[in-house]
């Protein structure tokens, strides 16, 4: 079997031989495994390597290419809470100094910074809900919230469609990673977000008021 395996790597050193892909095809029919597997591997490293990097490329691509549709998402998103509550979205030029540094150097730390800060908005208006269900977890708050009239469906939907650009953002690396440009314009509608939502944690009664 051993040199049955040498005679098919030596074969390929010879004019007219078949391509590689056909010779692939070939062997894999006519050698038993595993000494088929090593013979492959070594004759085709080269084109092994190359496929892996094609691969990996590709799916780095359908990262980069969700990320990117899910930043559309959350700012259509926020263009319709603009619409139905009359805010708008702060500019750029508006957001804290450090938050616009840290957005240039690490878009990904800036988006998980400002993202908390809505999670702990959210958690404050858990606690102060009138029903006191502290087991509600952030998207069922926003019902409870949007049942009450407080707040409408669309700022749930901009939640909804943020979380899942942060998600995305999370999975991106290298150049398929968030940029800074895109990091400002989820931390625009995060921003939208927190000022549809303060007005309501005023409303809400103080935890004395229920106890």
């Amino acid at each position: 079997m051993i040199e049955s395996t040498y005679e098919v790597v030596a074969a390929l050193d010879r004019e007219n031989l078949m391509d590689w892909k056909q010779f692939l095809a070939s062997v894999i029919g006519s050698l038993a495994w595993p000494a088929a597997l090593v013979a492959i591997v070594f004759v085709f490293k080269n084109q092994l390597r190359l496929l892996i990097v094609h691969i990996r490329k590709i799916g780095a691509a359908g990262v980069n290419v969700e990320l990117s549709e899910k930043v559309e998402e959350a700012v259509d998103a926020g263009e319709v809470v603009q619409a139905e509550k009359g805010v708008v979205a702060p500019d750029v030029i508006g957001l804290d100094p450090t938050l616009l540094q840290l957005a240039k150097s690490f878009p990904e730390a800036a988006l998980i910074q400002s993202f908390k800060e809505l999670e702990a908005l959210i958690l404050k208006l858990r606690a102060r809900m009138p029903d006191d269900r502290p087991a509600r977890n952030l998207y069922e708050v926003l019902k409870a919230l949007e049942k009450q009239q407080f707040i409408p469906q669309s700022a749930i939907t901009l939640f909804q469609s943020l979380r899942e650009a942060r998600n995305a953002a999370a999975h991106g690396k290298g150049e398929e990673a968030l940029s800074s440009s895109e990091a400002l314009d989820l931390i625009r509608q995060i921003k939208l977000l927190q000022e549809v939502l303060h007005p309501v944690l005023d409303q809400l009664p103080p935890k004395s008021a229920r106890i």
